[in-house]
């Protein structure tokens, strides 16, 4: 009699597996991975350990599980991340949505004028842009990225997630190159590569593996060279009065801090932390106002 794999048995020997494997994934991660095959929260996946698996359930996990245990990380593997109340579609090629990115978009929900054009260059899968035309009718978003490859998810995941498409742009273009048709804005919000290129140890093994690199790495040397050309540009860019909000390194927040000054462009320059304490956001204005 043909053996019954139940998913506590399909969890166990995964788990086994894991511990030996090169991407060792938590067992967090394989149950992620198991529920949302089956369309379960985890919880109802934990009440369910008697449930059996039939044939097609249990290859589509073999062959999910492979990826985990070569590294790829688990928002590849699923093929989405959820990110501000909404499930972004994400895959090789674009950048993973990151809990620390959330903080980005709700203090420029919170601070962002009624009416505001903002300008979000580096938008990857979209996330900052859509979720900000998604949480207010008010705000108009032009987001950009260099990578074909990334606009193509931004693109499905506004059509998904039904972007207003009178509010939220999308075009391909570096930095404020593809933006100043438009200028000035009355904000910049943005999440630029920031990891020193001489540092990758700054990364986890799996992210460095895996995500693409122009997303994640300063261009060259220069570690801060993203935010030497966003802020070089605001001087056209953004209106006086102008927010700044961006993401940052915890390495670097100092030096970008400093960066934006001396560009003469901003005032009231401010480093924020994330939950965790560590310098996250960089926030101000454009001077003039």
């Amino acid at each position: 009699m043909e053996k019954i794999w139940t998913v506590g048995e399909v969890l166990r020997v995964a788990e086994e597996l894991a511990l030996t494997s090169p991407g060792q994934p938590s067992r967090s991660e394989i149950a992620w991975c198991l529920a949302d095959l089956l369309d379960l929260d985890r919880l109802t996946l934990l009440m369910q350990h008697e449930r059996p698996l039939q044939e097609a359930e249990r290859g589509e996990f073999r062959s999910r599980l492979a990826s985990l245990l070569e590294g790829v990380p688990l928002a590849y593997v699923l093929g989405h991340q959820d990110f501000y109340e909404h499930r972004f579609e994400v895959g090789p090629g674009v950048l993973i949505p990151r809990s620390e990115t959330e903080l980005l978009v709700g203090r420029a929900l919170a601070d962002l004028p009624e009416g505001a054009r903002v300008f979000e260059p580096c938008t990857g899968s979209g996330c900052i842009g859509i979720s900000l035309v998604l949480a207010r009718d008010d705000l108009r978003v032009l987001s950009t990225d260099l990578s074909e490859e990334a606009l193509v998810f931004a693109r499905r995941n506004a059509e998904i997630l039904s972007a207003d498409p009178k509010r939220l742009a999308l075009r391909r273009g570096s930095y404020w190159e593809p933006a100043m048709p438009a200028a000035p804005f009355d904000a910049l919000l943005a999440n630029p590569p920031y990891v020193d290129s001489a540092r990758p140890e700054l990364l986890d093994e799996s992210v460095r593996r895996h995500e693409p690199k122009a997303a994640l790495f300063a261009d060259g040397a220069d570690a801060l060279s993203a935010y030497r050309a966003l802020f070089e540009g605001a001087g056209d860019g953004l209106r006086p009065g102008g927010l700044l909000l961006m993401e940052l390194g915890s390495d670097t927040a100092n030096s970008v801090a400093s960066l934006a000054l001396a560009s003469g462009w901003f005032e009231k320059i401010q480093v924020l932390p994330d939950l965790g304490g560590r310098d996250r956001l960089l926030h101000g204005y454009r001077v003039g106002a």
